[in-house]
Protein backbone atom coordinates (compact mmCIF):
# COMPACT_ATOMS: atom_id res chain seq x y z
CA UNK A 1 0.00 0.00 0.00
CA UNK A 2 1.07 3.63 -0.40
CA UNK A 3 -0.18 7.25 0.26
CA UNK A 4 1.42 6.89 3.93
CA UNK A 5 2.83 9.20 6.20
CA UNK A 6 5.33 6.51 6.74
CA UNK A 7 6.34 2.86 5.28
CA UNK A 8 6.17 0.68 6.95
CA UNK A 9 3.61 -3.18 5.93
CA UNK A 10 1.15 -5.32 6.59
CA UNK A 11 1.74 -13.13 22.33
CA UNK A 12 3.23 -17.07 27.25
CA UNK A 13 6.12 -15.36 28.85
CA UNK A 14 9.50 -16.61 29.44
CA UNK A 15 12.33 -15.10 32.16
CA UNK A 16 15.40 -15.58 31.23
CA UNK A 17 17.54 -13.44 33.69
CA UNK A 18 20.62 -11.79 32.06
CA UNK A 19 22.26 -14.15 29.89
CA UNK A 20 22.06 -13.18 26.46
CA UNK A 21 19.69 -15.77 24.61
CA UNK A 22 21.56 -17.21 21.54
CA UNK A 23 19.95 -19.45 18.90
CA UNK A 24 17.51 -22.01 20.84
CA UNK A 25 18.37 -25.25 20.62
CA UNK A 26 15.93 -28.15 19.51
CA UNK A 27 14.01 -29.84 16.19
CA UNK A 28 13.79 -27.27 13.41
CA UNK A 29 10.56 -27.25 11.08
CA UNK A 30 11.19 -25.39 7.89
CA UNK A 31 7.82 -23.38 6.33
CA UNK A 32 7.61 -21.82 2.89
CA UNK A 33 4.66 -19.69 2.55
CA UNK A 34 1.97 -20.75 0.50
CA UNK A 35 -0.50 -19.17 -1.50
CA UNK A 36 -3.89 -18.51 0.00
CA UNK A 37 -6.76 -16.67 -0.17
CA UNK A 38 -7.43 -16.27 3.69
CA UNK A 39 -7.94 -13.17 5.40
CA UNK A 40 -4.62 -13.33 7.59
CA UNK A 41 -3.47 -11.75 4.47
CA UNK A 42 -0.35 -9.32 5.36
CA UNK A 43 -1.15 -5.37 4.23
CA UNK A 44 1.59 -3.68 3.45
CA UNK A 45 2.48 0.34 3.17
CA UNK A 46 4.94 1.20 0.77
CA UNK A 47 6.58 3.33 -1.38
CA UNK A 48 5.77 1.45 -4.10
CA UNK A 49 2.38 -0.27 -4.15
CA UNK A 50 3.00 -4.12 -4.09
CA UNK A 51 1.22 -6.49 -6.71
CA UNK A 52 -0.92 -8.24 -4.44
CA UNK A 53 -1.88 -10.57 -7.53
CA UNK A 54 1.19 -11.75 -6.56
CA UNK A 55 0.56 -12.31 -2.70
CA UNK A 56 1.33 -15.48 -0.26
CA UNK A 57 0.60 -16.41 3.27
CA UNK A 58 0.76 -19.36 5.73
CA UNK A 59 0.32 -18.84 9.62
CA UNK A 60 0.13 -21.39 12.11
CA UNK A 61 1.29 -22.77 15.90
CA UNK A 62 3.64 -24.47 17.37
CA UNK A 63 4.82 -24.78 20.99
CA UNK A 64 2.37 -22.02 22.08
CA UNK A 65 3.56 -19.58 19.92
CA UNK A 66 1.74 -18.10 16.69
CA UNK A 67 3.98 -17.27 13.59
CA UNK A 68 3.57 -15.41 10.35
CA UNK A 69 5.04 -15.64 7.00
CA UNK A 70 3.56 -13.14 4.08
CA UNK A 71 5.15 -12.16 1.20
CA UNK A 72 4.37 -10.32 -2.16
CA UNK A 73 6.78 -12.02 -5.06
CA UNK A 74 9.87 -12.83 -4.70
CA UNK A 75 10.26 -15.38 -1.65
CA UNK A 76 10.65 -16.27 1.54
CA UNK A 77 10.36 -19.47 5.03
CA UNK A 78 10.32 -19.69 8.09
CA UNK A 79 12.14 -22.28 10.01
CA UNK A 80 10.43 -22.57 13.51
CA UNK A 81 13.30 -23.36 16.29
CA UNK A 82 12.31 -24.19 20.35
CA UNK A 83 9.62 -22.10 21.57
CA UNK A 84 9.65 -18.37 20.72
CA UNK A 85 12.63 -18.98 18.49
CA UNK A 86 12.77 -18.66 14.77
CA UNK A 87 14.86 -18.07 11.51
CA UNK A 88 13.80 -16.78 8.43
CA UNK A 89 15.21 -15.72 4.80
CA UNK A 90 13.65 -13.90 1.97
CA UNK A 91 15.05 -12.83 -1.55
CA UNK A 92 13.57 -10.09 -3.99
CA UNK A 93 10.46 -9.64 -1.86
CA UNK A 94 7.73 -6.98 -3.23
CA UNK A 95 6.97 -7.56 0.44
CA UNK A 96 7.51 -9.65 3.55
CA UNK A 97 6.21 -9.20 6.89
CA UNK A 98 7.87 -12.66 8.58
CA UNK A 99 7.83 -13.65 12.66
CA UNK A 100 6.75 -15.39 15.67
CA UNK A 101 4.88 -14.48 18.87
CA UNK A 102 1.40 -14.61 20.58
CA UNK A 103 -2.49 -15.19 19.36
CA UNK A 104 -3.86 -13.08 20.88
CA UNK A 105 -1.71 -10.56 21.85
CA UNK A 106 -1.50 -8.33 25.39
CA UNK A 107 -0.15 -5.04 27.07
CA UNK A 108 2.33 -7.30 29.16
CA UNK A 109 5.95 -6.82 28.39
CA UNK A 110 7.57 -8.46 25.69
CA UNK A 111 11.36 -9.57 25.90
CA UNK A 112 13.42 -10.36 22.44
CA UNK A 113 16.68 -11.09 21.16
CA UNK A 114 17.69 -10.58 17.64
CA UNK A 115 21.01 -12.53 17.04
CA UNK A 116 21.24 -12.19 13.48
CA UNK A 117 20.23 -9.96 11.06
CA UNK A 118 21.58 -9.36 7.38
CA UNK A 119 21.15 -7.99 4.23
CA UNK A 120 18.66 -5.03 3.91
CA UNK A 121 15.41 -5.26 5.53
CA UNK A 122 12.93 -1.98 6.85
CA UNK A 123 11.76 -3.01 10.42
CA UNK A 124 12.24 -5.58 12.78
CA UNK A 125 9.77 -5.23 15.67
CA UNK A 126 6.50 -5.88 17.47
CA UNK A 127 3.73 -5.74 15.23
CA UNK A 128 0.15 -6.49 15.77
CA UNK A 129 -3.49 -5.85 15.26
CA UNK A 130 -6.46 -5.09 17.15
CA UNK A 131 -10.64 -5.38 16.58
CA UNK A 132 -13.37 -3.03 17.47
CA UNK A 133 -11.39 -0.71 15.96
CA UNK A 134 -9.72 -2.46 13.81
CA UNK A 135 -5.82 -0.53 14.31
CA UNK A 136 -2.59 -2.22 12.67
CA UNK A 137 0.33 -1.18 15.38
CA UNK A 138 3.97 -1.24 15.14
CA UNK A 139 6.74 -0.81 18.15
CA UNK A 140 10.03 -0.35 15.70
CA UNK A 141 13.43 -1.30 17.46
CA UNK A 142 15.66 -1.71 14.54
CA UNK A 143 15.47 0.56 11.49
CA UNK A 144 13.26 4.07 10.70
CA UNK A 145 10.67 3.55 8.72
CA UNK A 146 8.54 6.52 9.85
CA UNK A 147 8.10 10.03 7.50
CA UNK A 148 5.33 12.61 8.44
CA UNK A 149 4.16 14.54 11.37
CA UNK A 150 5.41 12.59 15.43
CA UNK A 151 2.09 12.85 17.33
CA UNK A 152 4.44 13.25 20.33
CA UNK A 153 7.65 11.21 21.65
CA UNK A 154 7.05 8.81 24.64
CA UNK A 155 9.93 7.05 26.75
CA UNK A 156 10.26 3.36 27.34
CA UNK A 157 12.93 1.02 28.41
CA UNK A 158 15.27 3.75 28.32
CA UNK A 159 14.47 4.60 24.85
CA UNK A 160 12.29 7.43 23.41
CA UNK A 161 10.18 6.25 21.08
CA UNK A 162 8.19 9.18 18.14
CA UNK A 163 4.85 8.26 17.68
CA UNK A 164 3.04 8.09 14.30
CA UNK A 165 -0.48 7.53 12.86
CA UNK A 166 -2.23 6.87 9.21
CA UNK A 167 -5.07 6.30 7.83
CA UNK A 168 -5.27 3.45 5.42
CA UNK A 169 -8.33 3.43 3.23
CA UNK A 170 -10.38 0.41 1.69
CA UNK A 171 -6.56 -1.56 2.34
CA UNK A 172 -6.20 -4.81 2.88
CA UNK A 173 -6.78 -6.30 6.61
CA UNK A 174 -7.18 -9.09 8.81
CA UNK A 175 -10.71 -8.23 7.95
CA UNK A 176 -10.00 -8.02 4.01
CA UNK A 177 -10.52 -4.56 2.57
CA UNK A 178 -11.36 -2.16 5.15
CA UNK A 179 -10.54 1.96 6.35
CA UNK A 180 -8.30 1.32 9.82
CA UNK A 181 -5.60 3.02 11.41
CA UNK A 182 -2.11 2.33 11.86
CA UNK A 183 0.46 3.19 14.68
CA UNK A 184 3.76 3.56 14.81
CA UNK A 185 6.15 3.98 17.81
CA UNK A 186 9.59 4.06 16.09
CA UNK A 187 12.53 4.16 17.79
CA UNK A 188 15.10 1.82 15.65
CA UNK A 189 18.46 1.83 17.65
CA UNK A 190 17.97 -1.59 18.92
CA UNK A 191 21.34 -4.07 19.09
CA UNK A 192 21.83 -7.54 18.06
CA UNK A 193 22.62 -10.27 20.00
CA UNK A 194 21.54 -8.84 23.20
CA UNK A 195 18.29 -9.44 25.41
CA UNK A 196 15.53 -6.59 25.70
CA UNK A 197 12.50 -5.65 26.87
CA UNK A 198 9.17 -3.50 25.42
CA UNK A 199 6.69 -2.62 27.97
CA UNK A 200 3.61 -2.57 25.42
CA UNK A 201 1.62 -1.42 28.32
CA UNK A 202 3.58 1.86 27.72
CA UNK A 203 2.95 1.95 23.67
CA UNK A 204 -0.83 1.28 24.28
CA UNK A 205 -1.64 3.56 27.00
CA UNK A 206 0.07 6.36 24.97
CA UNK A 207 -1.98 5.44 21.85
CA UNK A 208 -5.60 5.22 23.70
CA UNK A 209 -4.23 8.89 25.45
CA UNK A 210 -3.15 10.38 21.96
CA UNK A 211 -3.93 8.35 19.63
CA UNK A 212 -7.77 9.74 18.78
CA UNK A 213 -9.05 6.19 17.70
CA UNK A 214 -8.84 3.98 21.12
CA UNK A 215 -7.26 0.67 20.96
CA UNK A 216 -9.21 -2.66 20.50
CA UNK A 217 -9.61 -5.66 21.29
CA UNK A 218 -5.91 -7.99 20.68
CA UNK A 219 -5.39 -10.22 17.52
CA UNK A 220 -2.30 -11.32 16.75
CA UNK A 221 1.34 -10.07 18.34
CA UNK A 222 4.37 -11.04 16.94
CA UNK A 223 8.27 -9.56 16.77
CA UNK A 224 8.49 -9.29 12.98
CA UNK A 225 10.74 -8.66 10.19
CA UNK A 226 9.56 -6.36 7.43
CA UNK A 227 11.55 -5.72 3.94
CA UNK A 228 9.91 -4.03 0.54
CA UNK A 229 11.20 -2.58 -2.71
CA UNK A 230 12.94 -6.27 -3.32
CA UNK A 231 14.96 -7.00 -0.44
CA UNK A 232 17.17 -9.67 0.50
CA UNK A 233 18.39 -11.06 3.70
CA UNK A 234 17.84 -13.11 6.53
CA UNK A 235 17.00 -12.88 10.47
CA UNK A 236 17.14 -15.10 13.45
CA UNK A 237 15.28 -13.71 16.68
CA UNK A 238 13.65 -15.11 19.75
CA UNK A 239 10.48 -13.55 21.75
CA UNK A 240 9.52 -14.34 25.34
Amino acid sequence: MKKNNFYPGVAGKATFGAAIIFFVAGSLMLTGCTKSASDEVKPTTMATAPDFSQSFSSTGTTGGFYWQCYYTSGSASITQGSAGNFSATYSNVGDVVVGKGYNPGSAGTRGYNVGALSGSYNSVGIYGWTTSPLIEYYVTEFGSVASGSVINTISSDGHNYNFYKHQQISQPSIQGTATFWQYLDNWGGSTKGANHTITMANHINNWKSHGGQGFGTFNYQILALEAYNNKSGSINATIW
